[in-house]
């Protein structure tokens, strides 16, 4: 018995740790490609209101996921779902449907396929610059401010990509690599 409990408690602390949260910016304004992602099966999306109106996020029908939030007003205020079915769901503001976009949640890796992407990265905290040495090809490199907004998209070719903070204020900075079919999140900080 003691050994199904430590499996189960030890399977629940891998899966959690696997779990990842993606902020969007949810403004009148908003594009569709800011509004869009791709997840993980578990990982969680949380819309952070970055003005005053009224807004909702609701899903609509027909998608793999059925959600929706209460009205809610002001700036600062959320609302998160847990993305859990694979596929893809459509929503937007029930009192501003031109704020709209897409969820879309892929299975999540096996274990093999997340060591596949291996890279390691430095100095954090920077000043200047941050080092992203990869094992194999990296594609992409997205940065992206603590709210969720894109900073900066770049496409790239090498195992080595140079990321430069110069024009960035200090805080903390959310960075997407990807290779090939596979993403990693990390977190930088700038001083």
């Amino acid at each position: 018995m003691k050994k199904l409990l430590l499996c189960t408690a030890l399977f629940a602390s891998v899966a959690l740790s696997a779990q990842t949260t993606h902020v969007i910016s949810w403004f009148m304004g908003v594009s569709e490609s800011q509004a869009s992602m791709t997840v993980n099966a578990g990982d969680i999306v949380k819309w952070t209101w970055d003005d005053t109106l009224p807004h909702t996020v609701t899903s609509a029908s027909g998608g793999a996921e059925t959600f929706a939030s209460a009205q809610l007003t002001g700036a600062n205020q959320e609302y998160s779902h847990t993305f859990t079915v694979v596929g893809s769901t459509d929503y937007a503001c029930a009192i501003h449907p031109m704020m709209a976009g897409t969820i879309t949640t892929q299975p999540l890796l096996a274990v093999d396929d997340v060591t596949a992407l291996d890279f390691d990265y430095f100095p954090n905290p920077a000043t200047d610059v941050v080092t992203i040495n990869g094992k194999n090809t990296i594609d992409r490199v997205v940065v992206y401010d603590i709210a969720g907004r894109q900073l900066s998209d770049t496409a790239t070719t090498t195992n080595t990509v140079k990321v430069y903070l110069q024009g960035y204020t200090e805080g903390t900075y959310l960075v997407k690599v990807f290779s090939g079919s596979q993403s990693k999140n990390i977190t930088l900080v700038k001083k």
